[in-house]
């Protein structure tokens, strides 16, 4: 299957499957020792295809600092989470606006990864313009894809650009 086919199917299945809040995949994200050691989180606002992430950020935002990317040219810029300074952005996705704090790469402790498809073995297909693929490398921290079960594949068709995920919860 190629990457076309595999992301037209992904929306196909969309339509079949009611809403879910999450809650499931977050309460396996609590249990992790990454996100108990992590600090400073990347998370996505996310679409209506995407698991929800507002109320996570909400519930933890007390005691984690949450950082939302933000497409700038053709990369992510990183910012800290808040909600007085959400705006749609690229392609109507929220994102931060200018008056968000600034977030350097290297304060990351764990990266909160959306995608389209994804394999056990950490594969993950985005929605094709590269973004993550081209800001992974620039972190060193653990990797979670966050997904609903029916996104992951057995195979997700890669190239050589394509980076994975260290964790895929789904």
């Amino acid at each position: 299957m190629t990457k076309d086919e595999l992301r037209k199917s992904m929306r196909e299945a969309f339509r079949q499957y009611p809403p879910d809040s999450g809650e499931s995949l977050w309460e396996q994200v609590e249990a992790l020792d990454e996100f108990g050691r992590a600090g400073t989180i990347l998370i996505y606002m996310a679409l209506p295809d995407e698991v929800p992430t507002t109320a996570f950020i909400e519930k933890w935002r007390g005691e984690k600092r949450f950082v939302i990317p933000r497409v700038k040219g053709e990369d992510l810029e990183l910012k800290v989470y808040d909600p007085e300074a959400i705006q749609s952005g690229y392609r109507g996705i929220p994102e931060p606006s200018d008056k968000a704090e600034d977030v350097s790469p290297s304060e990351i402790d764990l990266a909160l990864i959306p995608g389209v498809a994804f394999d056990r073995e950490g594969h993950r297909m985005g929605r094709g313009k590269g973004f993550y693929d081209r800001f992974l490398p620039s972190i060193h921290c653990p990797s979670v894809a966050i997904c609903q079960a029916w996104r992951i594949v057995g195979n997700v068709p890669t190239d050589p650009w394509d980076k994975t995920v260290d964790i895929v919860l789904g």
